[in-house]
């Protein structure tokens, strides 16, 4: 049955989004419907999801099989991303922002804030992957 592939990594990803949210609220003490759709920030919910995904493969194709090594060629594409390009650009956007403020004669209603942090931090990828590795892996009992 496929549907297990499916599930737990969406699970595991929708797990990691709300543990996000409740650190959101800890951090602002305010609750905002918007934290929960906040990307950035601790645990990564897109690596979460993709090495939930790669631990069900390597549990139920093997860790030799073709679908396990696609999965973890994804994880590493995704987790780039996270980490690099995301983070890059919540730099740019901070100084655009920055510009914006001090460069005189510009209308500044012209230019909406950009956000500056949109990529995630090194630790909140490693946490969002053990995250995905254990939850996955006691939900896999359950399948």
């Amino acid at each position: 049955m496929i549907y297990p592939i499916i599930l737990i990594p969406i699970i595991v990803g929708l797990s990691a989004q709300i543990i996000k949210f409740i650190f959101s609220i800890f951090r602002h003490k305010e609750v905002k419907l918007k934290f929960l759709f906040i990307s950035g920030h601790m645990p990564s919910a897109h690596t979460a999801f993709v090495v939930s995904l790669a631990t069900c493969l390597a549990y139920r194709d093997g860790i030799y099989s073709s679908t396990f090594a696609i999965s973890v060629v994804f994880a590493f594409i995704v987790i780039h991303d996270a980490i690099r390009i995301r983070m890059n650009i919540g730099e740019n956007g901070k100084i655009v922002n920055k510009l914006i403020k001090e460069v005189p004669g510009i209308n500044k209603e012209d230019y909406p804030i950009l956000r500056e942090r949109v990529g995630h931090k090194p630790l909140e990828v490693f946490v969002g992957g053990i995250l995905g590795v254990f939850l996955t892996i006691f939900l896999i009992q359950f399948f």
